[in-house]
Parts: C-alpha cells; structure tokens; sequence
C-alpha cells in the first residue's frame, strides 16, 4: 500500500502565503510492479497505481469511479476555504 501526500502552497501575495501537507490531501492506492500500458500525460504514477476500493488502475477508471477514489477532494476545499478565511481575518 501506498500513501501519497499532496501539497499545497498558496500565494496570493508576498506577504500571503499559506503551505499544507497533512493526512487530509492524502491519497491510498497500491503501486504494482506491473504497470497499465496505458500512459496519461502529467500523471506518471496512475499506471502503475491501483484503486484500492475497486483494483483497477488509475487509468482505467471511469470519471465517476476516479471522482469516488480521491478520499482528499474534502480536504482540497477545506485547505482552500480556510486559507482564504485566515487571510481575510488578517485583514479586517
């Protein structure tokens, strides 16, 4: 099993920066040593990387299956809206 943390750093301006990376936009798939032929520019690991929930690979999956696999879209949004919170708190 694989864990795969994303990162987010946000600019909005020199003085508005906010970094995450923490287990809320953190992904679990197995990588196989076998990997799905199939080749997605700018995604180098969804061939060799397989849902957990349903075992296919990454490449494979319908748009509704990949939207059901990403467990971290809540935490995306939720990184995002407080990070626009806390900058309009530094500024009221």
């Amino acid at each position: 099993m694989t864990h795969y943390r994303n990162t987010i750093f946000l600019i909005l301006s020199d003085d508005q920066k906010r970094w995450l990376m923490d287990d809320t936009i953190e992904e679990t798939f197995y990588l196989v040593s076998r990997p799905q032929p199939a080749r997605v520019e700018g995604f180098l690991l969804n061939s060799p990387s397989v849902d957990i929930q349903s075992g296919k690979y990454f490449v494979d999956l319908t748009d509704e299956e990949r939207s059901s696999a990403c467990h971290c879209r809540n935490g995306f949004r939720n990184s995002f809206s407080e990070a626009i919170r806390s900058f309009g708190d530094e500024h009221s």
